[in-house]
């Protein structure tokens, strides 16, 4: 039983192949490991991967690839030459680091926000034991627990 969706097309047509394949004369091969990844449509990915590390570096890295962990790595390797693109030096680092910058500031926040919590809780015991006779801060202190 063969199943038609996970086959690999044959390139019958000369303006289906890639550019560096036209460019040496080569033919493609219908086990090409990318061949299917890259239709008609997702030529600019290719022409991304190919501007930033090369075709035949692309096909090294996912030839021993299992061929169902290939599409996810095509595209982890077109968001990170996206990034070489935009940030040369760092790629991907310079969105990490952002990122990472993002979770600082945020904790942060995150401490500051409980601090001001915990002063208005204090400030609102003392409110009620000032205006209600008999209030003592253990209920509060309860509802800390």
């Amino acid at each position: 039983m063969s199943n038609i969706t996970k086959e690999k097309p044959r390139i019958q047509s000369p303006s289906l192949a890639f550019h560096d394949c036209k460019m040496e004369k080569k033919v493609c091969l219908d086990n090409c490991k990318i061949l299917y990844r890259f239709a008609s449509n997702d030529l600019h990915k290719f022409a991304i991967l190919h501007q930033v590390f090369g075709a035949c570096n692309v096909i090294k890295l996912i030839h021993d690839l299992p061929s169902d962990q290939i599409v996810e790595a095509i595209d982890s390797m077109v968001y990170e030459a996206n990034a070489r693109l935009q940030e040369p030096a760092l790629g991907c680092t310079s969105v990490i680091l952002q990122l990472q910058r993002q979770i600082s500031e945020l904790e942060s926040q995150i401490t500051s926000t409980q601090a001001r919590i915990q002063k208005i809780h204090c400030q609102q015991a003392e409110l009620l034991a000032a205006f209600i006779p008999g209030f003592s801060n253990s209920t509060s202190d309860e509802d800390d627990k």
